[in-house]
């Protein structure tokens, strides 16, 4: 009996783990107080990201970390103004690997502008970088740059002359041509907003400051332009520029995506789009949500992430994850009103790889980012577990049935170390034959687009 007991003991042990999300603090090694403006994960060791200036000092820091052993070391670069103009701002940062990365860089409207609206390259880690012959002028304004491999990628920039300045390139980006029939801006003041994008497959969405979304299906070849209930994806055209209002989207595929719309820095609501972005419904979600930014987690089912940065009884500072699509939310941390609970751009490579910005505290911290501890493949939204869900027999030998109150979709077993060992879409009856004995974990994901998860004993 005793036996039974410690067994029992440890399974519940084992599942009790999986809820404990968390962030670990790593050292970015940037100058204090600048944060993190763009995180770009490549794969599970390496991510770049580019540095802005927390301290409200006003300043442009042309500065780059990086990592190649997931964030155990970082490594740190402040690219000298002899290879990119002291009057320039670094607007964006692509990378596909360890070695090869893409900066767009643009003017500050203070000195010269010559040479300073460009996109940089680098094929040796970022020690030293090669000025692109793109076709950006003076009179450009680079915003975003994106590449989804070692030769396709595009930048895209503010309105010259009738439209916004959209450029591909096949080559790794030693040619590129601007795209015809690119989005016209609405009248008035619309421009875009540097690192202001989202990129899901071929799928690209750009907001600006008329709350629109550029938007291309194709890897930029074609573009469609549509209103959101967002005023100002951040650049302050809206309301003359006084209301503070801004914008946070993230997109799980070409059609489903979320949007929050920020009012006066103060007020949220959330949003879903079913057709990528050309209509947006307001989401009733229950559960404590962030607006500071909003990431999908890939290879979920429909898991978000939402992180605060400004401690502020608004906004607040921590972070929340939804399985179900935003419908409900579940704390990772939230330490309101506490500068130590930021957590600023967020991004995730799977369900375990994940980073979220926060403030360096110098060249010798160990502050400066966070990564992601845990498994939100395996995390469950309370509101969404009460399904009926019946597994039986249990413990089994070759087969177990599946029952519930709602329809089924698909099925996903682990293991107790959270590896994924099956998964299907016979709902009914699962095969578990070739199975090791011992202990599992079944994930249930059902049509509304929640999960469940059980246990189950393999003999």
């Amino acid at each position: 009996m005793k036996k039974v007991l410690l067994s029992l003991s440890l399974i519940s042990l084992s599942l009790s783990s999986y809820a404990q999300n968390s962030w670990t603090p790593q050292g970015t090694k940037f100058a204090t107080s600048y944060g993190i403006k763009e995180i770009v994960i490549t794969d599970a060791n390496t991510v770049w990201v580019n540095a802005y200036d927390g301290s409200g000092g006003g300043t442009y820091p042309k500065a780059f970390s990086k990592t190649t052993n997931g964030g155990t070391t970082w490594t740190a670069t402040t690219i000298p103004t002899s290879t990119i103009p002291a009057p320039a701002l670094v607007s964006d940062i692509a990378a596909i690997d360890g070695t090869t990365a893409w900066l767009a860089t643009a003017f500050t409207g203070t000195g010269s502008a010559t040479n300073t609206n460009a996109v940089y390259k680098t094929t040796n880690g970022g020690t030293s970088w090669t000025r692109l012959t793109t076709g950006y002028t003076t009179a450009s304004f680079p915003n975003v740059v994106y590449f989804w491999d070692a030769n396709e990628g595009f930048t895209a920039g503010d309105p010259v002359g009738a439209t916004f300045q959209i450029l591909r390139t096949t080559n790794g980006g030693t040619t590129w041509t601007a795209v015809a029939g690119a989005p016209a801006p609405l009248a008035g003041v619309e421009y875009g907003l540097t690192g202001v994008k989202y990129v899901t497959g071929d799928n690209i969405w750009l907001g600006t400051t008329k709350g629109r979304l550029l938007r291309s299906a194709n890897r930029g070849v074609t573009w469609t332009a549509n209103s959101t209930p967002a005023l100002d994806f951040g650049g302050g055209a809206a309301g003359g520029g006084v209301d503070g209002s801004s914008a946070k989207m993230a997109f799980k595929d070409g059609s489903n995506g979320i949007l929050i719309a920020i009012d006066n820095s103060v007020e949220a609501v959330m949003y879903s789009t079913a057709d990528g972005g050309s209509t947006f419904e307001p989401i009733e979600a229950t559960g404590t949500w962030f607006f500071g930014d909003i990431t999908y987690v890939p290879g979920t089912t429909n898991t978000y992430v939402s992180t605060g940065i400004d401690s502020d009884a608004a906004q607040g500072t921590g972070s929340s994850y939804s399985t179900d699509g935003g419908l409900t939310w579940t704390i990772i941390d939230n330490i309101a009103g506490v500068d130590g609970g930021q957590r600023g751009s967020v991004k995730f490579l799977n369900s375990t790889t994940g980073w979220a910005g926060f403030f360096s505290d110098g060249p010798t911290g160990t502050a400066g980012i966070l990564k992601f501890s845990g498994n939100l493949s395996l995390a469950v939204n309370e509101a969404n577990a009460k399904s009926g869900l019946k597994v039986f027999p249990n413990p089994a030998v070759d087969v177990v049935n599946l029952t519930a109150n709602k329809e089924i979709k698909s099925v996903t077993i682990y293991d107790l170390s959270g590896k994924k060992v099956k998964s299907t879409t016979d709902t009914k009856q699962i095969n578990v034959s070739t199975l090791a004995k011992g202990t599992y974990i079944l994930q249930a994901y059902y049509g509304n687009g929640s999960v469940e998860n059980t246990k189950i004993i393999k003999k």
